[in-house]
């Protein structure tokens, strides 16, 4: 139990570190976000509040879905062990890959709408599946 919540925490670090990576080049692409945010934030909170809570929050919480994504691959392991998919564990592989066709809906959307927005959006989907679906049973297993 504790190397699946450990190799969960290790992986959200990681999609963690992957989603700091595109919201930084969002911040260093678009000149005119500050004032953007300045826009649409209720007057009192600072563009630069946020920016720098979605930098230092953005990793942790991260983690903490990894780490429940962790405890969930293991209950998911006991109740039906199989590999299959390319992973140790079948189940939890496909439920991760449901999950990530859910969120990439929203990312064909903006695809068609804003195309540098949804590619990036698309990414992070693909980095999910591949990090969750297939790292973490890895990660879980290696010992």
């Amino acid at each position: 139990m504790l190397m699946d919540v450990l190799s969960g925490l290790i992986c959200g670090l990681f999609m963690g570190s992957v989603s700091l990576g595109v919201l930084i080049y969002i911040f260093l692409t678009n000149r005119d976000i500050y004032d953007r945010l300045t826009k649409r934030l209720p007057p009192g909170i600072p563009p630069t509040l946020v920016m720098l809570s979605c930098v230092v929050g953005l990793p942790p919480a991260w983690a903490i879905f990894g780490a429940i994504a962790g405890a969930l691959y293991h209950m998911a392991a006991d109740a039906s062990p199989g590999a299959g998919l390319g992973s140790s564990s079948s189940i939890f592989t496909l439920a991760i890959l449901c999950l990530t066709v859910l969120l990439m809906l929203p990312a064909l959307f903006l695809i068609i709408k804003r195309k540098k927005l949804g590619w990036l959006l698309f990414v992070i989907n693909l980095a999910f599946a591949g990090i969750f679906g297939w790292l973490l049973p890895l990660l879980a297993h290696w010992r």
